[in-house]
């Protein structure tokens, strides 16, 4: 009989499997490598799995009405994406594409609707992402129009929550996050350096007073 891997044993929702459920997560959880700027999954297709981000970062990001590319959301390590098509069955609202190198489990729709059926922490867990991922996007969209230094700041605050205060994390990365430029992003990265806030190192970012990222206050 097949256990589940190490990082999946780890993941809050998955304890407490009894043997057949950790058979069928062994089975169902099937990992696979994205490399940075791949789509994972695109606006409209057919939701035929739901994802587990293993390693890395991945954007959602739905067009405007004037084909600008808006983040609705950033996932991180240990959270699910994708989860919403598969309770709704619908399309796939927004793309997904990959902000680094990154590693995600692929879970098939239904699967995934067993799991949900048979495991109650997991079915707690999945409405509770489904909360959490509503929160943010709409804190990010509420940004959009926002100066540049806001959306860095509020989205470094959102990433610490689960990353903790160090995180690998380059220039680049930071500004395709907050939709801005790299220069904008530099310039930005400095002045919340200077002010006390982060420190900001070749790719590595050290979050000091996370409270005044989110707030604004700088």
């Amino acid at each position: 009989m097949r256990s589940v891997d190490a990082f999946l044993a780890k993941i809050p929702f998955l304890k407490g499997l009894g043997p057949s459920d950790e058979e069928r997560v062994s089975r169902a959880f099937v990992l696979r490598r994205h490399s940075r700027g791949e789509t994972i999954f695109s606006e409209g297709a057919a939701a035929d799995a739901v994802y587990l981000l293993r390693s890395g970062l991945v954007k959602a990001v739905k067009l405007s009405p004037k084909d600008d590319p808006v983040i609705l959301e950033i996932i991180v390590p240990g959270h699910l994406f994708g989860m919403m098509p598969a309770l709704d069955k619908r399309p796939y609202p927004v793309d997904a594409v990959c902000l680094q190198d990154s590693e995600a489990y692929r879970i098939r729709s239904a699967d995934f609707a067993e799991l949900l059926r048979r495991h109650l922490p997991f079915s707690q867990a999945v409405y509770g992402e489904v909360g959490e991922h509503l929160r943010h996007s709409q804190a990010l969209r509420s940004l959009v129009k926002e100066p540049a230094e806001r959306r860095i700041g509020y989205i470094l605050w959102m990433l610490s929550l689960t990353l903790g205060p160090e995180m690998r994390l380059g220039r680049g990365e930071v500004a395709e996050m907050a939709g801005t430029t790299v220069e904008t992003a530099i310039r930005t990265l400095g002045r919340l350096r200077e002010a006390g806030l982060i420190d900001a190192r070749w790719k590595r970012l050290k979050i000091l007073k996370p409270e005044a990222l989110r707030d604004g206050a700088f």
